[in-house]
């Protein structure tokens, strides 16, 4: 009987193995078909594309929004958008550089920019520019029309989504003041950063809903690999919390599932953030540095510490959580020194283990290429800054190397995770 039980209980992880990595299958043809329809180019119409001269001038001051404002002393700014250039994250065509290149280099906060628009017939919309650093509030003959965060009072910013606003009927043609006022987030940007980094569109009602509609296909898409893989990532950390005292390594599975449900919310984090106004930009930023950064490379440090025996497996653990709380101090005083020390560590308590199971760890490929995919997500920033590139474009939307990594260490963690026990040399590729 025991035996019996205990062959219906491997038969069942084994079966959560298998429909794990089926539903990665699908999970995966998803994403490709939503890249492909959101990577495709935005319809062409009638619609006005305001890019050309502008005016701009560094502050805030509400009064900049009145249409009768003399603007003639403000900076005068020439924004060209081509349909052939794109942001170097998401794909978004038409992207040029900010103010910083525009004769306002180091300049950080707020930003306003005014032009006057000859409007020839009533019923039109206005579009709003799908990239800006980082939030933005429009201004159509002085009345407030629309725009995304909050810039009043406390600024909170967001990733800029897509945005149409129905402007209020005129009664005659007549040449009509946009106003927009941005706000850049301070922080380390680049010299090419700063308020709008495309234009508004001004359309016909049903060219700028259809226009909207595809920036919106590829908002989604640009972050739906950062909303599905989460989702994998959970169900996996699930089983394996789950199956945990069957399984042949209990404490990996556990540890380990600490690091996917961490990956997981850090990764959902900028979907959210893309979409929504749920999180903002500091918000965002406070959880990946402060929380679920340094929680991530805790679980999957000591998880694989756990999958090869050594004499120095409690060493490297300790050596962990003190990383981890180098790394949680170094995010809170804002000391990249100190923030770096805490990587490093990580770093070489990582290749003690990968040493460790390469000289005698069970499955050593598996373990070993699971593990290198998992690192390329956890040191993502480092691996930039090494040049190794970070963002590729299939069907002309940008996917990340971290979700590229993941995509291809979920299924190796399945069969990782769920062995079961007395089974150790059972994980089958």
């Amino acid at each position: 009987m025991i035996w019996a039980g205990a062959f219906a209980q491997a038969r069942a992880i084994r079966s959560m193995r298998t429909g794990f990595c089926i539903l990665w299958l699908v999970l995966f043809l998803g994403v490709a078909w939503m890249l492909a329809v959101g990577g495709q180019p935005d319809p062409r119409g009638p619609g006005r594309m305001l890019d050309g001269p502008w005016r701009f001038h560094a502050g805030d001051d509400p009064s900049w929004a009145a249409p009768a404002l003399d603007d003639r002393g403000w900076d005068r700014i020439d924004l060209v958008s081509k349909s052939d250039s794109h942001d170097g994250d998401v794909g978004i065509p038409g992207y040029f550089d900010g103010w910083r290149a525009h004769g306002h280099a180091g300049l950080s906060g707020y930003g306003w920019y005014r032009r006057a628009v000859t409007v020839p017939q009533e019923g039109l919309v206005l579009v709003g520019p799908p990239a800006v650093d980082d939030g933005y509030e429009m201004f159509w003959d002085g009345r407030p029309v629309g725009g995304i965060g909050t810039l009043s009072g406390t600024p909170s910013v967001n990733a800029t989504r897509p945005l149409l606003v129905r402007l209020p009927p005129s009664g005659s043609d007549h040449v009509a003041v946009l106003a927009i006022r941005t706000f850049m987030q301070p922080g380390d940007r680049d010299a090419q950063s700063g308020g709008l980094r495309t234009v508004p569109v001004l359309a016909s009602s049903v060219d700028g809903e259809a226009l909207y509609r595809a920036q919106w296909r590829r908002t989604i898409a640009g972050y739906v690999v950062d909303a599905v893989e989460p989702l994998a990532m959970v169900i996996l950390a699930g089983m394996a919390m789950f199956a945990a005292p069957a399984l042949a390594r209990p404490g990996f599975a556990r540890w380990i599932a600490l690091g996917l449900a961490a990956s997981a919310l850090l990764r959902l984090g900028n979907a959210i953030a893309a979409w929504t106004d749920l999180l903002s930009a500091p918000t965002l930023l406070f959880l990946r540095e402060i929380v679920l950064g340094p929680v991530a490379k805790l679980g999957w440090t000591i998880g694989w510490n756990q999958w090869a025996e050594g004499g120095d497996r409690r060493f490297v653990s300790l050596a962990a959580v003190a990383a981890w709380a180098i790394l949680t101090i170094g995010a809170l005083v804002e000391s990249a020194w100190v923030a770096g020390a805490g990587r490093a560590i990580i770093a070489l308590c990582l290749a003690v283990i990968a040493i460790r199971i390469a000289r005698r760890g069970e499955h050593r490929l598996l373990a070993l290429a699971a593990m290198l995919l998992t690192a390329t997500g956890l040191f993502a920033a480092d691996l930039s800054a090494l040049g190794v590139p970070g963002i590729w474009f299939p069907f002309n939307i940008g996917v990340s190397r971290s979700q590229y990594a993941y995509a291809l260490a979920l299924p190796l963690l399945a069969f990782a995770l769920l062995v079961p026990a007395g089974n150790r040399g059972g994980a089958r590729l």
